[in-house]
């Protein structure tokens, strides 16, 4: 059996071919999954923009030249020679954009499992779990489609909300979203304006001029910027600045006409990629890694808790999100790939949600 990828070049991610990799026969302890759908988002742009640094490709390698860009998702195993993962069960989390995967599910229970394939070992634990869909009481099949475009962002935006909080916002008055059109900065916006009471820190956006009147129709900001007027609007006071987009020279001019009301500069996605010339010149700036927070978050408040405060705050989110945000489904190759290349460009209608179903007949 093949399993068929979408796969792109890792030194020029224009570049997409569609390829086809023989899968083995399963070994002892061993499952099949047939992948069902995924989502396609900005978050993957960075996963290819970071594949080699932060090694993206090697969860699910192709070849030295050739990668195959991860996704959150479904997939439903269809062998099985695990003897506590049925055939039929369903899970949640993190696949290739591919129509199969095979993984070796350890430390098994009702909730779900890792896969201990010995390649995925050496990396971060969260991108290794699967949910059993089937046993979680939490799950409701109104949100499926919802799961895999907003959990993977909202879980970033949950940890660098309690970041920030336990940083005492780095003493700013104001938090500075770029793209703040982004699923994961809407989500950021959505737990900042939750707890705006308490915390008391204005809510600014930074967006493109197409997308002005969708930012401020979410109602999360306290003032949205276009990128081009940031220099007479922005408020000259404390400002925290998370950064989205990965405009370098713009984070540069902006921690210039701040000067020292600039208190710091979370670096976490690169939605506008080409852009990216290093971040050494970027002033007071740190790189955001969401893994190594949720792992810390772990430890410090117990798994089980983390997970129930964010599955708590992302249940109110993706009511919000069925307000804002239309599915649409991608259902062959063709349009796979022609949706990837406008996602690399930044063309895609930040209302939109995409789910992509690579084993419809």
């Amino acid at each position: 059996m093949q399993s068929q990828s979408l796969q792109v070049q890792k030194a020029n991610l224009y570049e997409v071919q569609s390829a086809g990799q023989e899968l083995s026969s399963l070994e002892d302890g061993e499952v099949l999954m047939k992948i069902e759908k995924y989502a396609l988002t900005t978050n993957n742009i960075t996963y290819a923009v970071s594949g080699s640094k932060l090694r993206y490709w090697d969860f699910f390698p192709a070849d030295d030249t050739w990668g195959i860009i991860p996704a959150w998702g479904f997939g439903e195993v269809i062998e099985s020679k695990h003897p506590d993962v049925p055939v039929g069960e369903r899970c949640y989390g993190y696949f290739p954009m591919s129509s199969h995967l095979k993984a070796k599910p350890i430390k098994v229970n009702e909730a779900g499992f890792r896969d201990g394939i010995a390649h995925r070992n050496p990396l971060p634990p969260i991108y290794n779990y699967y949910m059993r869909v089937n046993n979680n009481p939490a799950f409701h099949p109104s949100m499926e489609d919802f799961m895999p475009i907003i959990q993977p962002l909202f879980t970033t935006s949950f940890l660098i909300y309690h970041f920030l909080k336990e940083q005492s916002f780095f003493e700013a008055e104001q938090v500075v979203l770029t793209s703040a059109s982004s699923k994961t900065g809407l989500a950021l916006a959505f737990m900042l304006s939750q707890h705006k009471a308490v915390d008391g820190k204005k809510i600014v956006g930074l967006t493109s001029p197409s997308n002005v009147e969708f930012v401020k129709s979410v109602g999360y900001y306290d003032e949205v910027i276009e990128y081009d007027n940031y220099a007479t609007e922005l408020a000259q006071e404390g400002t925290v600045i998370v950064d989205f987009a990965g405009k370098t020279q713009l984070l540069e001019d902006m921690g210039a006409q701040l000067a020292d009301h600039l208190k710091h500069i979370a670096l976490i996605g690169i939605t506008d990629w080409k852009s990216t010339r290093g971040f050494r010149g970027v002033p007071k700036s740190e790189f955001f890694f969401a893994p190594t927070h949720l792992q810390n978050k772990y430890k410090e408040w117990g798994s089980q808790k983390a997970n129930n405060m964010i599955n708590q705050a992302l249940g109110g989110f993706i009511l919000d999100s069925k307000k804002l945000i239309e599915i649409a489904y991608v259902d062959d190759m063709d349009q796979l790939r022609s949706l990837y290349l406008e996602m690399l460009d930044g063309k895609v209608d930040p209302k939109m949600g995409y789910i992509v179903r690579p084993n419809l007949p």
